[in-house]
């Protein structure tokens, strides 16, 4: 009788230990769970780099973001506790190795309707690579366990680095669309597609030609013709009477008459 009851024992204490092992383990969520999960909270003590939570958070995030909405599923909201980072035992000591629990929390009541703990591995043990491995395999057991989709990667295009324009080429110019119709008309008739700008090229500005230097017209000179004036006599010193002299300057005589001088000329009248 005592070899029975010892027996009963040592299966229920086996049993115990074996649920035991599987609560430490992480195994409360084996299946995949389908809410409206609208959004996550990371936290950790100090202990944990901040790095690995802004990764996570940021890759669980783009997985709620890329999840459409199932019908009729419970909205909750996620919160993620790393308990411990540290690395692996046996083969695994050289990679890192994270312990986490996440918590589903329904939004319309606040009681937690879902909970699981969970341990991962890094797959590399790169220290350069090896947070980001970590933060990534922390997000795809998240993404696992509440049906989350996982976000495309957008492939960026590589810039353009060759024209048809050449560098001398002027500035392309943009006409602007045609005016919107009003409300009224947009009513009563159909509005048309709107156009795409059409770009019309400048015409190039033809270079000014260079100036060229012309030569200056020959110019000939005219001889400047002096009118003929009568010729008067010399007069002698005998003739000079008083008051006519003028190089003395004591008395002057007024000639009214441009062409000749009675006084001097015989033939030249006295009166015009």
């Amino acid at each position: 009788m005592s070899a029975r009851s010892l027996r009963i024992a040592a299966a229920i204490g086996l049993v115990m230990l074996l649920a035991s092992c599987t609560l430490l383990q992480g195994r409360s969520i084996d299946r995949p769970l389908v809410y409206f999960v609208r959004n996550v909270t990371v936290m950790a003590d100090a202990r944990v780099p901040l790095d690995l939570l802004e990764s996570v958070d940021r890759r669980v995030s783009a997985a709620i973001a890329a999840t459409r909405a199932p019908q009729g599923a419970e909205r909750v909201v996620l919160m993620v506790k790393i308990d411990r980072v540290g690395f692996g035992e046996g083969a695994r000591r050289r990679l890192a190795q994270a312990n986490f629990t996440v918590t589903a929390v329904s939004v319309e009541t606040g009681e937690p309707v879902a909970k699981g703990a969970f341990r991962v591995n890094s797959p590399t043990d790169d220290p350069r690579w090896a947070r980001q491995a970590l933060a990534e395999e922390i997000t795809a057991r998240i993404r696992f366990a509440f049906s989350l989709n996982t976000p495309r990667v957008r492939k960026s295009l590589p810039p353009r680095t060759i024209s048809t324009r050449l560098a001398s080429d002027p500035a392309p110019v943009v006409m602007p669309n045609a005016p919107a119709a009003t409300p009224r008309a947009a009513a009563v008739a159909p509005q048309p597609a709107a156009q795409k700008p059409v770009v019309v090229a400048a015409p190039p500005k033809p270079a000014p030609p260079t100036p060229q230097e012309m030569a200056a017209p020959p110019v000939s000179e005219t001889p400047t013709i002096r009118p003929a004036t009568p010729a008067q006599p010399a007069r002698r010193a005998a003739d000079i009477g008083k008051g006519t002299p003028v190089e003395q300057g004591a008395v002057g005589t007024i000639r009214l008459r441009p062409d000749c001088d009675p006084a001097v000329t015989p033939t030249c009248a006295a009166t015009p």
